[in-house]
């Protein structure tokens, strides 16, 4: 039997979904210290096929749900060693992985054509800069000489834009600020300063 997808649970707003990330961590991280892989969420930060919620600090549209973490998956179901459903659904991970270069604005612009028409539409905006995604490390733990994996959150730089608020047609620098993977998602969900 095969069904195209699956219905999932996602945060609706920004309070939902910091507590949602905060679960997704610390699962994350305990998976780690147990030598487990982490268990794939199911409830999501956000509704892959919209953008975010308005509550969140940045918006961030469906082209960002790779770097959420957020994968559209086959899953199936296995009884006495057949296959006896298939299914495609939305999960969400705690693989963040942000690129260099990227802007994310505080606005969703999407169907905005000029720069311009973006500026007057929001109010800040960020530039990703040098990053490294979440990924797992191997280390020799020293107390009982085995190998072990640990969840590095992985880093993120970005610069924060504002708008000159007498033009509102150019932008001026804020401040440069460094942070985790994990620390980004949660300054875009909620605009807590990472650092």
């Amino acid at each position: 039997m095969l069904f195209l997808s699956q219905p999932a649970s996602y945060a609706g707003n920004a309070s939902e979904a910091e507590a949602a990330l905060d679960l997704l961590i610390s699962k994350a991280d305990k998976a780690d210290k147990a030598g487990k892989s982490g268990k794939v969420e199911k409830k999501l930060l956000k509704c892959p096929s919209t953008s975010t919620p308005s509550s969140w600090h940045l918006s961030l549209p469906p082209h960002f749900n790779t770097a959420l973490g957020l994968k559209f998956s086959y899953r199936q179901k296995v009884r006495n060693g057949k296959v006896v459903e298939r299914w495609k659904e939305w999960t969400q991970s705690g693989s963040f992985c942000f690129n260099e270069g990227s802007i994310i604005y505080d606005r969703d612009v999407y169907g905005l054509k000029t720069w311009g028409e973006k500026l007057a539409a929001i109010n800040t905006y960020v530039v990703i800069g040098k990053t490294i995604p979440v990924s797992l490390r191997i280390f020799n733990d020293v107390g009982t000489g085995f190998k072990k994996t640990r969840r590095d959150p992985g880093l993120v730089t970005f610069k924060i834009y504002g708008l000159d608020h007498e033009s509102r047609l150019k932008s001026t620098f804020i401040r440069e600020a460094s942070s985790t993977q994990d620390d980004f998602v949660k300054f875009a969900i909620s605009g807590k300063s990472p650092i």
